[in-house]
Parts: C-alpha cells; structure tokens; sequence
C-alpha cells in the first residue's frame, strides 16, 4: 500500500514475504553440492546457482538464456527426453530421474534431476524448478560392487564346473573298462552271442555313449581351466598332416552312420611345434561339428601349408550358420540351432579357438545359411619351440 509521502510501504505479509524470498536466494547462492536453477515454461534457463557452475562447468552468464537440453546426452535428445521430463512434471507436479548428463567439457556424469512444475495462485504455468545432484562416485562404487558380485559367482561357477566334471568323470573310466572287458568276452564266446549279433552291438552302443558323456565332461573341464588360466601347451615336434588322416580315419564308422563321405586333401607331411593332444582335440572337434551339421552331404578336410604357418580348412555342405550368428559361434554355450534339434553344449569351437589362439593362431569361419560352413584356422610351424615347452591359455 501507498505512504502519505508517495513512497511504498508494504503490509507486515508483504514484509515476510519479500523476507522469505530473500531468504531463499541467499540460500540458493550457497549452495554448491547441488545445481539448483530454474527453467520459463518452455525450457530454457532463468537463473543458475553456484552449484549448478560447479557440477555442470558453465557460468551464469554462458548458460542463462539456452535451453536445459544442452545438458542431455545426444542419443536423449534425438528421442525428446528434455521434453518428455518437462511434460511429465506438469502431469505429475514432480518428476525424479537419474541418467547420464553432459557438462561444458563433454564430459560425463550420473545425475539424479528432480524437477518441479511451478504454478501461481490462478494454476497457471509460471515455470519449473530444477535440482540435479552428481552421483558418478555413487554409480561408479555401485558398479564395482556389481562386478566383484559378478566375479565371485563366476569364480564359484567355474569351482562348481571343475569339481563337478571331476565327480561326474570318476564312474566313468571303470564302466568304460567293465564294458569293453564284456564286448571282448561276447566276441570270444560265441555261446554267449544272440542270434542276430544284437549283444555286441547294444554294448557297441554303450561304449560309444559313455565315451560321448567322457568327451562333454572334458570339455566341461577344459572351460574351468581356460576361465582361472590353468590349460597348458606341450608342444612337441609332430606331423599335422598324419594327425588330420588319423582324425579322419577314427570317425569313418561316425561319418558312415551320418551318411557323410569324408573328403582329405593334405600334402605327405607337415610338420611343426604343436601340442599333440590340443591339435587333435581341435581337428576333431571341427571335424564332429560337420558330421553333426552336414546334413548327409560330403564334408571336406583340406590341409596346406607354406614355410611359416599350417592351415586346415573344413568345410560341409549343410545347414548353414545365419549371419548373426556367426560374429558369436565361438564364444562358450552357443549354439547356431536349437538344442532340440542337435545335441552338445556349445563349448566345441569356443575351446577349438582357445587352442588355436594358444599356438598364437586364429580361425574363422565363412557359412551360408542351406549351403554348409567352412571353419579354417591357421598356426605357426614354429612359433612355439622346444626351448618353450609350455605355453598357457589367457583369459578368455
């Protein structure tokens, strides 16, 4: 209200009031740990506080006038996220949010941003009010703990792997023995045979699925010792190209049974410094993995070989492997088709690549889905040597 001396004088309210209100901006002047500003109706910047110059790098005068989206990183801006946060606090009166924000330098940080839709007495829009703290140290701290979680479940997982395949693998070395020493007592015993031969083939038979159990439980073991990086190489002086024909030969009857004709092609010898054992896992395991895909169609080992490096190339004619599924075919329990269709873990090409990228290798793998796979890898002839006997497999 008006003074006798035309000066303005203000009501006791008023007073607390405009009090009130000065309070409030002294407040908001020292506060540093939180960016505390406010936005008109359309988003862009009114005012700015110390600590919003001291979480997001600009000054007042760099800042007032340009819309709170410069903040946001590019990917939420191209979807209307600034926007969307706007809308939703004037449906809601509130609206809370923690993502990722950019400050003056390009930076990012963790922000938690809290911002209220501000009417006047009429309801109308006058503005909103904006308070973002910076949580990086909290989200970085969160994450550690999540990644030592994650370590420690895949240190008990890889302990339960090794232990597990161990226990499962003790029964089976006497069964295995037991039923070979009753196929070799029913093949010398004609007495003992039926009719029809149908013993010694269901024993066949029961040697061939024990042999198969042994051969996942290896492979089980072999993951846990690549994951705490205890598989070693024991390279020694060998012939690749006798190790390929002998691959080939032991799995005549497997690609008979598949309707699959076994195509070699490899010079008379090639020799370098390999682990025997390891070379004729990884050649094997190529080789199951045609039979198993080939669809019935010929499969295809070519070996060659220069004066540096061996290549093994083996390709069928099958199924196929999707593009998609290529760039991920050899990493641990993947799989290119349903389980329900073809049996295994995927752990077959994922531990045939660890083995060759041991011998300082690599492999790949070129498929087109109906037309068959060709997986070849190639190794050095001498990049392991006698003075380096053993050699470990990293992490994978």
């Amino acid at each position: 209200m008006n003074s006798g001396d035309g000066g303005i004088t203000y009501s006791p309210g008023d007073h607390s009031k405009r009090d009130t209100a000065d309070q409030l901006r002294l407040f908001i002047s020292s506060v540093t740990d939180y960016a505390i500003l406010t936005l008109d109706v359309r988003g862009y910047i009114a005012s700015w506080n110390p600590g919003a110059e001291r979480i997001k790098g600009y000054l007042a005068d760099e800042i007032l006038g340009q819309h709170f989206s410069v903040f946001y990183p590019p990917e939420d801006v191209a979807w209307g996220k600034p926007a969307w946060e706007l809308e939703s606090a004037i449906r809601l009166g509130r609206f809370e949010d923690e993502g990722w924000r950019i400050r003056k330098d390009g930076s990012r940080f963790w922000a938690n941003v809290v911002i209220t839709a501000l009417f006047d007495e009429s309801g109308e829009l006058r503005g909103f009010g904006k308070v973002t703290r910076d949580f990086t140290q909290r989200k970085q701290a969160e994450e550690t703990r999540e990644l030592e979680r994650l370590r420690e479940a895949l240190l008990a997982r890889d302990e339960f792997l090794s232990v597990a395949s161990h226990e499962l693998k003790t029964p089976l070395t006497p069964l295995q023995l037991k039923l070979s020493a009753m196929r070799r007592i029913a093949e010398s015993n004609p007495e003992a045979l039926l009719a029809d031969g149908r013993l010694v083939r269901e024993l066949a038979s029961a040697s061939g699925q024990v042999r198969k159990l042994a051969d996942l439980i290896d492979d089980l073991l072999d993951v846990s010792r690549i994951n705490v990086s205890r598989l070693a190489l024991e390279p020694t002086r060998m012939d690749l190209a006798i190790l390929v024909r002998d691959v080939a030969t032991r799995h005549g009857d497997q690609a008979a049974a598949a309707g699959c004709h076994l195509d070699v092609q490899a010079p008379p010898s090639v020799e370098g410094m390999w682990d025997r054992r390891r070379m004729d896992q990884a050649v094997t395991n190529l080789l199951t993995n045609a039979l198993k895909y080939g669809a019935g169609k010929p499969i295809h080992l070519g070996l060659r070989a220069d004066d540096t490096v061996a290549v093994l190339t083996v390709r069928d004619e099958g199924i196929g492997i999707a593009p998609t599924q290529q760039q991920r075919i050899f990493e641990r329990f993947v799989r290119a088709v349903s389980e329900r269709n073809y049996g295994g873990m995927g752990l077959g090409l994922f531990i045939t690549q660890q083995i060759v990228e041991a011998h300082g290798g690599s492999i790949h793998v070129e498929s087109e889905p109906g037309r068959g796979s060709a997986f070849t890898f190639k190794v050095p002839r001498t990049a392991l040597t006698p003075g380096n006997p053993t050699t470990s497999i990293p992490h994978a």
